[in-house]
């Protein structure tokens, strides 16, 4: 049954596009997604809404969101803010647990480093069961000048973001988190250099926690099939 609800909330003094779900059975669980860099709510091909569907029919209630400044969300892309992305996610996972919700949080690429940052959050920490993570980036070089506008993908922004993500200390915000990860790369990822993805794998496997690496898989999108296993391990850590 498709029961998506779709609107905008204020958030922080801007109008943030969400769409809800509810859970096909009665449960107060929650997965908050949260898009990559140039992203959407709908995710890389379409794989958030495909797995919203697959966590709504098992008990899940799930929140997408277009960041600030991005998608249908209120803002220039130029003036894409990490910190700002931060905060978002710790205004809708704060709104949920006080409503009583169990809130869990899956990100894509940047979207990921957000989530990692957010739940180590004072509001947050202690109170995200399980995080689950796609292709995260925790690590970037960035030595540019912060308000020298770049291009991507047909996007502009500012080096702002980067140095915002740079100075959030993403490893050591994962390396504190005490909960349930699922961990997911491409093997062959163009975007996160190998060596970090092995220094990301080492801290999750180090917390007994789960990872995953596709074959011949890109940063994304990934090929269907294997996508279905994805949704299938993150199911089953989200029930453990």
């Amino acid at each position: 049954m498709f029961n998506d609800k779709v609107y905008f909330e204020s958030v922080n003094g801007k109008q943030i596009f969400c769409t809800f779900s509810e859970s096909e059975t009665p449960a107060r669980k929650l997965v908050i997604m949260s898009h990559g860099f140039r992203g959407s709510n709908i995710g890389p091909a379409r794989q958030f809404v495909d797995f919203q569907r697959i966590l709504n029919k098992n008990g899940y209630s799930v929140l997408r969101i277009d960041q600030p400044n991005c998608g249908n969300s209120e803002g220039d892309y130029l003036d894409s803010s990490f910190r700002e992305w931060v905060n978002t996610l710790v205004y809708f996972a704060d709104k949920y647990l006080k409503a009583g919700f169990e809130v869990n949080l899956l990100g894509q690429s940047m979207g990921a480093s957000a989530v990692i940052v957010a739940s180590s959050s004072s509001q947050l920490k202690g109170k995200i069961p399980c995080l689950l993570l796609w292709v995260p980036d925790p690590e970037t070089d960035f030595t540019g000048d912060t308000q020298k506008i770049y291009e991507e993908g047909g996007q502009k922004y500012r080096g702002l973001f980067w140095q915002e993500a740079k100075d959030s200390d993403i490893y050591q915000c994962l390396t504190d988190y005490v909960g349930k990860i699922h961990l997911v790369y491409g093997e062959k990822d163009k975007y996160v250099k190998r060596k970090l993805v092995n220094k990301t794998l080492k801290i999750v496997e180090a917390k007994g926690q789960s990872t995953l690496i596709l074959p011949g898989q890109d940063h994304s999108p990934w090929e269907f099939d294997l996508v279905q296993e994805v949704y299938r391990r993150e199911l089953i850590k989200l029930q453990e």
